[in-house]
Parts: C-alpha cells; structure tokens; sequence
C-alpha cells in the first residue's frame, strides 16, 4: 500500500515536470536552497532536505536527453541514496562519507542529461534559457558537494566561521563563488580547495558569456526572422481585391 501511494506520488511529479519543465525544476531547487538553512539542525530536516534534492535531480534526468539505460542506472542511485539517509537519520553511523560521494554522481548525472537537453534542442526558446540558468544553478549544487566531499577528506580546507551549519555555508561558498561576487567570509585555505574555488569561478564565468549568451543570441534572432517574415508576409485576398478595383476603376 505505501509502495503504491509513492509511486503514484512520484508519477505526478513526473506528469507536473513534463508539463513545467525547467520552471518547476528551477523554482524547486531555489526553494531547496532556501529552505536547507531552517531544516538542516535536525535529522527529519536534513531527511527531508535530501528528498527535495533527489526529486530535483530525478526531475532533471526525466526532462533532459539521456538514454533509458543511464535513466534506469540514474534511478537506482536515486533509490540507494534516499535509503541512506533514511539510515542516517535513524542514527547509523558511517553513513556521510557514502551518501556524500553518492550525491555527487546523481548530481553530474542530472547535470549531464540537462546540458544534453539544451545543447541538442535546434530551436531555443524561453524554456531553454530556464534550463540554462536551471544548469547554472546545477553547477553550483555539484561543486559545493565537492567542497563538502574535500572537507570531509581533508579537514580545515575552507576557513569558515564557527556556528554554522557546514552544508549551508559551503553551498553559499560555492554559490558566491560561480557568480564572481567573493564575500570574503569563507575561504579556501588549501591548494586543492584553491584550484577548486578559481575553476568554479572560471566556469560560471564562461558559462554565462557562452551557454547562456547563446541561447539568448538565438531567441533575439528568432524573434527578428518572425518580424521579418511578418513583413514579407502577403497581403490579404480582401486588401488584393480593393487594390484590384481601384486600378480598373476610371
């Protein structure tokens, strides 16, 4: 009977993110983000923040281009992290490190099947430049689980005030980070964490003068081709026929 009610649940998601694509996706991982810094003190909130997080990403492979193999693969891994959180909240120990890594790959696989999406569409539009900022903030989510995996391999790679919550603050690291804004406030204090940090900047970076500019340039352009092919259009048979009496009239 639960089996069933999940399934269900799962498959209208599913329904509402073929019909809203990358809007729901975008205004659900933005509310993940909003909602991670109020829930992450206990464990039903870290539970339930993790939930979010997989749908997100599920919801990312079900709208991106990604063959039925990787899908069933992407699902499994779905199925494996949500069962070791559950495990975690109940209070295993040992748990972080695998759930951690484990987070990583469904991310870079919901990543993948996003820009697959984009890149491979012949016609941009303005779902498009959804996914587009969709991906950036994609970006953003995957690189702060790899702060979060080099500090958990390598204590003390970030200086970060005391008193917070290690998840939330290396999120808004990373997200300071990919916009170029850098508060200052944290800090990478390793080479590894160093080189980290500047790539993540170079590539939000580009990805913003590339990806984004593209599907910008593109949308501009097919709005102009409309125009223009409104104006070429042909006149009217009632406009032709006016014309028509006019000449022939004396």
């Amino acid at each position: 009977m639960i089996v069933n009610s999940a399934m269900s649940i799962i498959n209208a998601y599913l329904r509402l993110v073929e019909r809203w694509r990358w809007s729901l996706l975008l205004a659900l991982l933005i509310g993940t983000f909003l909602l991670q810094p109020l829930w992450s003190s206990t464990r039903l909130g870290e539970l339930a923040n993790v939930t979010l997080y997989l749908l997100v990403f599920g919801g990312a492979v079900h709208a991106g281009r990604i063959g039925a193999t990787h899908t069933t693969g992407v699902i499994a891994l779905l199925v494996m992290a949500l069962v070791l959180q559950i495990l975690n909240t109940l209070g295993i120990a040992g748990l972080d490190g695998p759930l951690l890594g484990l987070m990583l790959v469904i991310v870079v696989s919901a990543l993948i099947a996003t820009f697959a999406e984009l890149v491979g569409s012949r016609e941009m539009t303005a779902d498009s430049l959804v996914g587009a900022i969709f991906g950036f903030f994609m970006i953003a989510t995957a690189w702060a689980l790899l702060y979060l995996r080099l500090e958990d391999w390598q204590a003390g790679s970030f200086r970060i005030p005391e008193g917070g919550d290690l998840d939330t603050q290396l999120l808004y690291f990373s997200l300071v980070t990919i916009t170029t804004v850098g508060y200052g406030d944290i800090t990478p204090a390793t080479p590894i964490a160093q080189i980290l940090s500047a790539l993540e900047a170079a590539i939000g970076t580009l990805y913003i003068a590339i990806l984004i500019g593209r599907i910008v340039g593109q949308l501009k352009f097919g709005e102009k081709r409309a125009e223009l092919q409104s104006e070429r259009s042909p006149m009217p048979l009632t406009g032709q026929r006016s014309t028509q009496e006019n000449n022939d009239a004396p």
